[in-house]
């Protein structure tokens, strides 16, 4: 017993120095302003990251793409962004991986002027940026429709999902690739739903963090903490409907009530409350990576997973703790 006592007051001792030294300072970012990466807002707003010791600093950076370079480089070390543009990187020998994934299905739908996919042959669909959510969102919509991308319909680059809806205003574009809350903001603008690409049900893993390897191994603790505030984060935004909205509306800059409520409905009984990467989720994108560079095809899909950080936090009872009995999981 009092051997116990000893080791707890050491962990505790240890932790208050490790805190008392200051917060170790983490660049972070986000790569969409869209519904599921509220959850990074969220942890930025509700102090979680100061919570677990950590001064996190968050940037919009805007697509995927532009975010892998930002974390090869070394200006970012925890990131929020999708699995496409983070595989892509791996793909091409970029030391890079997931630490968790908070959304592992895409809510991407198409909305435009036209009533169905068949009817943008000869017209044009505007995604974020190639190898993006959007545009394997889109790709995946338009296969699935028997049209060829950039053959039957192009595909145009509009960095974000405000320049979607504002291609699609324009006449620039026939329709877009959305997600929540821009997707509701283009029905209230008499958009139409062209094609629902969530209702699927593809294992897709759409918003998670990702970090260097090298970072990982040298900062296991740091990932380790901002880890457990990314998670909490997910608690928040799944239990706590009012303060979910505020930080959606905050970072979107959508005051529509009726909006936000349906974003954050949508959402919350999505996002992963143990927010692993999934094998079959990768190995999806990866299939689409290889119709553009070869070298996907021989790529371990678990080569870029590091499930260690959530794992701690399951089996630790951390994750349980923070759905008391009748909240949402």
């Amino acid at each position: 017993m009092i051997r116990l006592i000893i080791a707890a007051l050491t962990i505790v001792l240890l932790t208050h120095n490790s805190f008392a030294q200051g917060p170790t300072r983490v660049m972070s970012g986000y790569a969409a302003i869209s519904g599921p990466h509220a959850v990074l807002w969220v942890a930025r707003d509700a102090g979680l990251f100061e919570k677990n010791g950590l001064r996190a600093e968050v940037a919009y950076i805007r697509s995927g793409s532009t975010m892998a370079q930002t974390i090869v480089a070394g200006e970012i070390q925890m990131a929020q962004m999708g699995g496409p543009a983070m595989l892509a990187a791996g793909v091409a020998g970029m030391d890079v991986t997931f630490v968790a994934v908070a959304l592992n299905t895409t809510p991407i739908v198409i909305m435009g002027t036209v009533s169905k996919m068949e009817e943008l042959k000869g017209k044009a669909i505007g995604v974020t940026r190639y190898g993006s959510n959007t545009d394997i969102s889109a790709r995946f919509a338009i296969r699935k429709a028997g049209l060829q991308p950039e053959k039957d319909v192009a595909l145009v680059q509009l960095e974000d999902y405000p320049g979607i809806m504002g291609g699609i205003a324009s006449g620039r574009i026939a329709g877009g690739a959305l997600a929540d809350p821009f997707t509701e903001h283009a029905k209230k603008l008499g958009y139409k739903e062209i094609a629902d690409i969530a209702a699927l049900g593809l294992e897709f893993p759409f918003v998670g963090i990702a970090a260097k390897k090298s970072f990982i191994k040298e900062n296991a603790d740091t990932a380790q903490r901002f880890v457990r505030a990314y998670t909490e984060a997910i608690a928040l935004y799944k239990n706590n409907r009012d303060l979910a909205m505020k930080v959606t509306s905050k970072y979107t800059g959508i005051k529509d009530p009726e909006i936000l409520g349906s974003t954050v409905d949508f959402y919350a009984p999505k996002l992963a409350s143990v927010p692993y990467p999934t094998a079959g989720g990768m190995r999806f994108v990866l299939e689409q990576i290889a119709t553009r560079d070869p070298r996907a095809k021989n790529v371990n899909a678990e080569s870029f997973m590091d499930v260690r950080f959530v794992k701690q936090l399951e089996e630790s009872g951390f994750i349980k703790g923070l759905y008391p009995k009748g909240e949402k999981r």
